[in-house]
């Protein structure tokens, strides 16, 4: 089983984003789609109240597109926060809120009872339910299939409510499980094996939540590939149903690399599907996209210190020391250029879907973007330069004190407009994850170092490298410049004039701090207001 369960807090899917994802899945060889949104308020707070005509004719119209693509189509109900387990009404009341399912071609129910307070004796009565349901379902249609979705969802270790629910669950009822804790960084085969041994040595179904980002995670998009999954896990487990963001459009990007792994898990390669999935999903649009989602690939499975962005702002800190410089600057304006222009590639597509989804993480991308470029304007600004001319002829020059304080304010200025948004792109300034994990003993606990994410964005680090660099440079004497020219010093004039006929390269030198330039028509990142 390789699929969806649209188990989300937030709004609920669209049906007809639903028809849409269920179409791009099957084309990639996923197989099933579970409907179980927290959000809906008739799946879970209001449980009792049934489905209309219209609501239960759209389940129809799912049911019967996902079994005209091969995929199974499971609906789930969420009882679990006031159902008396044992009363013969509420009971009933279950059975007569999933009959109309059956009747339109609905034969997989999802119990799920997670998210609640749990108590002893708690997985008996569940377990019970669960055997009674089962077969009160079967009465009225003999194929029907129920799926738990247990209290206890967490985790490797053995618990007497675990025990509780092997004991007392029919054979044929598949349980559901997140992994070590609820969104998972990474699931092993030993993992999967060691929850199967605490269920009396039943196969695990893995809700895994990527890419999902409801809840404190709603700032976020998640639109890195999916990783972190053995690929022996797949051999330990019944299935895995991936719970999407609350963008449909947007959560394809994920789901397409998934479903990658899960039909070839040991020929998965995570970048190349990935640029696959972008070239899916972006079609016209996918370079847009891929600026965007090299932002907004972190989450719980990659740790944002591995986004493209901050990997070059260590390049520019380690290449800061020498002469050149110049070339991290230029990648990384590159990189940023990219990111603030990719929201311009739906301006004349504006009811694209797509688009609509990603808008609020574009119009913060260019924020975002435009203080990281400020903050690279101004570390040119604390570096010597020159413009050479064909015929040898040179000018160096300083950096000049009043230009420099001019782009420390507009760096300091984009900085804090940029740290007003609540959209996380380039690493978030503090993120939360809700690692429920299980502690020594098997009871439930917080992993605080796998559930805090803090001062983790890129667009903060060089802001404040290029801060730091303008007051070092800002609190030393003019230094004198010299003039390198190809591993050769040449006269320097008071006015920086220098003679340096026929080289290939020039290296322009004040104090500690040196540029490199190759070629008479080699160019600075930035146009500079000092050369004239």
């Amino acid at each position: 089983m390789r699929g969806v369960i649209e188990g989300f807090y937030g709004p609920p899917w669209s049906h007809a984003a639903r028809l849409t994802v269920l179409e791009f899945l099957a084309e990639r060889g996923m197989n099933a789609y579970v409907y179980a949104p927290k959000s809906d308020a008739k799946h879970r707070e209001q449980w009792r109240t049934a489905y209309d005509a219209d609501e239960i004719d759209r389940f129809r119209q799912l049911a019967h597109h996902a079994d005209g693509l091969g995929t199974r189509f499971g609906f789930a109900l969420s009882p679990g926060l006031d159902i008396d387990y044992g009363s013969d009404r509420d009971r009933h009341e279950l059975v007569d809120k999933l009959a109309p399912l059956l009747d339109v071609g609905v034969d997989w129910i999802v119990l799920a009872l997670d998210d609640i307070p749990n108590r002893p004796g708690l997985a008996d009565v569940q377990a019970d339910l669960t055997t009674w349901l089962l077969e009160a379902l079967r009465t009225r249609r003999p194929d029907a299939h129920v799926t738990l979705v247990p209290t206890e969802y967490v985790g490797t270790l053995p618990t007497s409510y675990l025990r509780g629910l092997a004991a007392g669950l029919p054979p044929d009822v598949d349980v559901m499980w997140t992994g070590p804790t609820v969104c998972s960084p990474v699931v092993r085969a030993a993992d999967a094996r060691a929850w199967a041994g605490a269920l009396a040595g039943r196969r695990p179904l893995l809700w895994d939540n990527y890419p999902v980002n409801d809840g404190t995670m709603e700032g976020s998009l998640h639109l890195g590939p999916y990783r972190g999954r053995e690929p022996e896990l797949t051999d330990e487990l019944d299935g895995v149903l991936c719970n999407p963001m609350l963008q449909p459009h947007a959560s394809q990007v994920a789901l397409a690399t998934a479903a990658d792994f899960l039909c070839e898990p040991r020929q998965y390669d995570p970048e190349a599907s990935w640029s696959r999935a972008i070239a899916a999903v972006g079609r016209s649009r996918a370079p847009a996209l891929q600026a965007l989602a090299a932002a907004c690939a972190d989450g719980p499975l990659l740790p944002p210190v591995h986004l493209e962005a901050h990997a070059l702002v260590t390049a520019l800190v380690n290449a800061a020391a020498g002469p050149d410089w110049p070339d991290a600057v230029s990648a990384l304006r590159d990189h940023l250029t990219a990111v603030q222009d990719a929201g311009r590639a739906w301006a004349d597509a504006p009811d694209d879907p797509l688009g609509v989804e990603l808008e609020p993480w574009l119009d913060t991308a260019a924020t975002e973007a435009e203080a990281g470029l400020a903050a690279l304007r101004l570390v040119q600004q604390t570096y010597p330069v020159a413009r050479t001319s064909r015929d040898g002829n040179g000018k160096a020059f300083r950096p000049d004190a009043e230009l420099a304080m001019v782009h420390a304010f507009a760096a300091v200025f984009s900085w804090s407009v940029a740290r007003r948004g609540d959209h996380v792109v380039f690493g978030p300034r503090f993120a939360f994850y809700p690692a429920v994990v299980q502690l020594g003993d098997g009871r439930p606990g917080l992993d605080v170092d796998l559930a805090v994410v803090e001062g983790q964005s890129a667009i903060d680090r060089l802001c404040r490298f290029a801060l730091a660099r303008y007051q070092a440079w800002a609190q030393r004497q003019p230094d004198p410049l010299r003039v390198d020219a190809d591993g050769a010093p040449a006269a320097v004039g008071p006015d920086g004039t220098f003679y340096a006929p026929g080289v290939r390269r020039v290296v322009i030198e004040a104090g500690p701090d040196a540029t490199g330039l190759s070629g008479v028509d080699a160019a600075l990142p930035f146009p500079d207001a000092r050369l004239g």
